[in-house]
């Protein structure tokens, strides 16, 4: 890892910790130690709410749903955020398997920004790259939005 990479895991870590988010060891392994996940604080049963990769270039994965209720945020939101919800990435193929529940895929992200429809695959979406320090608290916002913190 870079010195780059190192300075957002830094900034994002210090500003979801004082927005009150907590970080989440999932379990103690390699491949789960290759994560630095954050949950709500006081969950129950706790649900990642967002994560960072940790392999040769990171990637911050925001878990997004009911999109459409936010789409007010996220139009406005710095083109850096709205980039993986409005891009062509990662449309959703229909999917057989273990991935459907009633016959319908519960990866499925179906909303509306800037008056275009969009149907993602959530399971490969709302993930970020190239990520900068400065943006860190950007990043906490769009993930504020989706969970707030009571």
């Amino acid at each position: 890892m870079n010195e780059h990479d190192l300075a957002f895991i830094a900034a994002f870590d210090e500003a979801m910790l004082a927005a009150g988010y907590v970080r989440y060891k999932l379990h103690d392994n390699a491949y789960w130690n290759s994560f630095i996940a954050y949950i709500k604080p006081g969950a129950k049963t706790p649900k990642i709410i967002a994560r960072i990769c940790l392999h040769d270039n990171i990637v911050l994965r925001v878990y997004a749903s009911g999109i459409d209720k936010r789409r007010a945020y996220l139009e406005a939101a710095p083109a850096l955020i709205q980039q993986p919800f409005i891009d062509d990435s990662h449309h959703c193929k229909p999917c057989k398997g273990m991935r459907m529940t009633n016959g319908k895929c519960r990866y499925q992200k179906t909303y509306t920004l800037h008056g275009n429809a969009h149907v993602k695959c959530a399971e490969q979406s709302f993930c970020y790259t190239n990520l900068a320090a400065k943006d860190a608290q950007d990043y906490v916002n769009l993930v504020a939005a989706f969970y707030p913190v009571k």
